[in-house]
């Protein structure tokens, strides 16, 4: 599906650009840093938000060759299967990637054996139980959304578990697009400690 509908996915942001600043004000706000692993990077939309020396992974090749030029290293690769050595990564992040993989706990099991010891890892979804969730739900219901008709939607609960379950300890929450997603939407700084809005991230940690 992204293989063939890359570009359609890399317009969206670019028209709701307002929602992508606040998802990147976010990700900064996570303080990523060395060598991170962005699963399922796509296009690379996420580049300037991420600081630290950014590899990809992604099954897709289309949206990698973009990526390549937006200053990621491309893998092409399941995260299911990653093809690193162990404990080699400092931070890896999991952007509105979760609620397309087929084994999200076998990704996470991969990304904790990637990671170093004391290592970050920050999943940044739209739980299902928030205003945006309830919205994307709702178009997906409905077929007007040709990506989210494949996803399945996590609350935060069920996110928090499966890190648990992959070896992560949890260190905090960080979250935005706390509006009305049927309203013009406007630049929100990242919440610290908050779990309520449309786009949460959970930050976590190997022991």
């Amino acid at each position: 599906m992204f293989d063939e509908y890359w570009s359609v996915y890399d317009e969206w942001y670019v028209r709701n650009y307002t929602l992508w600043v606040s998802e990147c004000l976010c990700l900064k706000s996570l303080g990523t840093a060395g060598l991170v692993l962005d699963i399922g990077v796509g296009t690379g939309i996420f580049r300037k938000c991420v600081q630290g020396y950014v590899v990809g992974v992604d099954p897709a090749l289309k949206p990698l060759a973009l990526a390549s030029e937006r200053g990621v290293t491309p893998v092409s690769a399941l995260g299911e299967h990653l093809p690193f050595r162990s404990g080699v990564f400092d931070w890896a992040v999991i952007i509105v990637t979760i609620c397309f993989l087929s084994d999200p706990l076998k990704v996470l099991q991969e990304v904790n054996r990637v990671l170093r010891s004391g290592g970050y890892v920050a999943t940044c979804f739209v739980p299902k139980e928030s205003e945006w969730g309830k919205y994307y739900i709702m178009k997906a219901w409905r077929g007007e959304s040709l990506f989210y008709k494949y996803a399945k939607f996590y609350s935060v609960r069920e996110v928090l578990k499966l890190l648990f379950s992959a070896g992560f300890s949890f260190r905090e929450f960080t979250s935005t697009l706390c509006g009305d997603p049927r309203t013009p939407p406007t630049v929100e700084l990242p919440k610290r400690n908050s779990r309520s809005c449309g786009f949460v991230c959970v930050k976590a940690f190997k022991p």
